[in-house]
């Protein structure tokens, strides 16, 4: 009789948990996951066998019957460089027949809970067509976060994030202009020469001078004055003079989220986090 570990995560009759302690359910787990995402099944197995104590983490949503079982979903958990406090969650997924009954919410509230008893504070994802879902679980709009899948297996964090480590100044390709010519100035020896003063490079446009009109003979008559100038155009409307109803205005809020940023292909995607 298997004896349950205090990292499985039991909620009725549906559990969860991690897959390095259900190594039974390797292949199973690697179909439900190809069946979102299409893969090699041997890569596929090859990375879920990556979970571990240490992360990244593969969690099993199972539900059971009597004495069978039913497996159900599946999230992968990994450390977020720079961020000691964070995790970061991927491969969410649920069976296609077990969709719309809540079993994602139950992944997900699941997933926080074996965090927060691992010491974790924060949950981080990306989603390109579910933000929706996640906004209603408490998720909100973010910046991009790195994560560190199973390279936490193999190298510290510390070594992670001295090369995911952003400078401050982008495009920064030296000190300033001025601060590096004072510093070359108090190497110089005193009897050394200045620098020679700059000179103007500015380029004086030539205008060319109007053109004499003749004066006209006296025996001509004097022509008409111009016309006046035309009046003004009155103001243009704006295309939509109809203000949005107040209750069109509140679906507008909660029904749109907008993100910057794009994926490799373009695609928008949307980085968010939840404080857990």
């Amino acid at each position: 009789m298997r004896t349950r570990n205090t990292d499985d995560m039991c909620d009725g009759e549906v559990q969860v948990f991690p897959l390095h302690h259900r190594l039974d359910l390797l292949e199973a787990c690697a179909d439900l996951v190809n069946a979102e995402w299409p893969r090699s099944r041997a890569a596929r197995i090859h990375g879920l066998q990556k979970s571990c104590q240490n992360f990244p983490v593969c969690l099993v949503l199972l539900e059971r019957a009597a004495d069978e079982e039913q497996l159900l979903g599946h999230a992968r958990l990994s450390r977020v460089v720079g961020q000691c406090g964070s995790l970061f969650v991927e491969t969410v997924v649920v069976c296609q027949a077990q969709r719309g009954k809540g079993y994602g919410r139950k992944l997900m509230e699941a997933s926080e809970r074996y965090a927060r008893t691992r010491g974790f504070r924060r949950l981080c994802l990306t989603t390109h067509d579910k933000q929706h879902f996640y906004a209603h679980l408490g998720y909100v709009l973010s910046k991009p976060v790195q994560n560190a899948g199973a390279m936490t297996s193999f190298m510290p964090m510390e070594v992670l994030q001295k090369f995911s480590r952003i400078q401050d100044t982008v495009c920064s390709f030296g000190p300033p202009r001025s601060s590096a010519r004072q510093g070359l100035q108090k190497n110089l020896p005193s009897n050394s020469e200045p620098d020679p003063p700059q000179v103007s490079c500015q380029t004086e446009i030539l205008c060319p001078k109007p053109l004499a009109v003749p004066s006209q003979p006296s025996n001509q008559p004097p022509q008409p004055p111009p016309p006046p100038p035309a009046p003004p155009l009155p103001p243009q409307l704006p295309a939509t003079c109809h203000p949005i109803p107040p209750v069109a205005q509140s679906q507008s809020k909660t029904q749109t989220l907008y993100t910057p940023y794009r994926d490799a292909k373009g695609m928008p995607i949307y980085w968010m986090h939840k404080d857990i």
